[in-house]
């Protein structure tokens, strides 16, 4: 007699390999079975409020309707979003502090608020100059800090003096000489100072240009927080274009005007270069559709060259307090011509 048909039960347990390869047709994604727990039904009563939020639903006949819906687990989502990860104490980036390369000074700095505080003290910057400046040769008598406990400005000091120094630093000063500079970087920067310095066989002349500053608001200077500010440059967000060319050429005053273009030709006979720089009274009017109100042309352009204030051949002058407008002072000293002939091994 034929067996009885039954039901199949479901079964829990997983398919094999054989299941597939030997079957009399072929067998497409095969589901596995969940048993799924349901718990008993919960009345209204039993639903406490703060399981659940009222909702305002609207249906398509236009009616609208009241509904509870779970709320998530907040307590879950706190945790993952205040989950950010092991905070140290100060301390413990301090005894770290000494052991920064001046390279990762950047990074160490944006770890935190207590590494960038730390980046503030006078110690931080001290035992940097300790360890890769001091009774070194080759570091300048004005950057020497050894029996200086000045404050302003110790950060731009130890930073300058890093780039005599520390080899890193060097190769990197080295690299960007046989690298082409590009003056084309400088336009919308206002020009601070124009000045010459005669050579053996050439002429130098530098345009000392500097970001223009947004915030035109005057702030008032505290002298007591000043001087103890050793972040404090007077020099940062400047550039120093030196242009040596064959002949002497005399530029106008270009002092408050905006650097608007730049351009670099053959001159004639091919030996040489023509440097046009076109200047405008505000940054304001700097496009390339606007006319330079100014146009200055040097010929017999042997190198251009681009300074920041970190390098070692950029002019820096004695750091003084910003007592007053940086272009009511006298920019130039008596023996600046000396020194810069100096500096230049002329």
């Amino acid at each position: 007699m034929p067996k009885k048909k039954g039901k199949k039960k479901a079964s829990n347990a997983d398919f094999t390999i054989n299941d597939c390869a030997n079957a009399p047709k072929p067998v497409g994604r095969v589901k596995k079975s969940v048993e799924i727990e349901t718990g008993p039904e919960k009345t209204w009563e039993d639903l406490q409020d703060d399981d659940f939020d009222i909702i305002e639903e609207s249906n398509a006949d236009g009616t609208k309707n009241f509904v509870y819906k779970k709320k998530r687990n907040q307590s879950k989502n706190e945790s993952e979003n205040n989950d950010t990860g092991i905070e140290y104490p100060e301390i413990v980036w301090y005894l770290i502090s000494p052991y920064i390369k001046p390279e990762e000074v950047g990074n160490f700095a944006r770890i935190n608020k207590a590494t960038y505080a730390i980046t503030k003290r006078e110690s931080f910057w001290r035992a940097l100059y300790k360890r890769y400046c001091q009774n070194n040769p080759k570091l300048p008598e004005k950057l020497r800090i050894e029996n200086s406990y000045k404050l302003y400005g110790l950060r731009q000091r130890v930073i300058r003096a890093l780039y005599h120094t520390y080899e890193v630093f060097v190769k990197k000063i080295l690299q960007q000489a046989t690298q082409e500079s590009r003056p084309h970087q400088l336009v919308k920067r206002r020009c601070v100072n124009v000045w010459y310095c005669k050579g053996q066989t050439y002429w130098f002349v530098y345009f000392k240009l500097k970001k223009a500053n947004v915030d035109t608001r005057v702030k008032s200077l505290d002298f007591i927080e000043e001087l103890g500010r050793i972040d404090a440059n007077p020099e940062m967000d400047s550039q120093v274009m030196q242009v040596t060319c064959q002949n002497f050429y005399e530029v106008p005053p270009l002092m408050g005007m905006t650097l608007s273009s730049v351009s670099m030709v053959l001159s004639q006979g091919f030996r040489h270069h023509r440097l046009h720089l076109g200047f405008n009274t505000g940054h304001y009017n700097v496009s390339r559709n606007v006319i330079p109100e100014c146009t200055v042309v040097i010929d017999t352009v042997v190198n251009i060259l681009v300074y920041d204030w970190w390098h070692p051949k950029y002019p820096n002058f004695e750091n003084r307090l910003p007592l007053m407008d940086e272009e009511s002072l006298p920019v130039l000293k008596k023996d600046f011509f000396t020194s810069c002939n100096r500096d230049l091994g002329l």
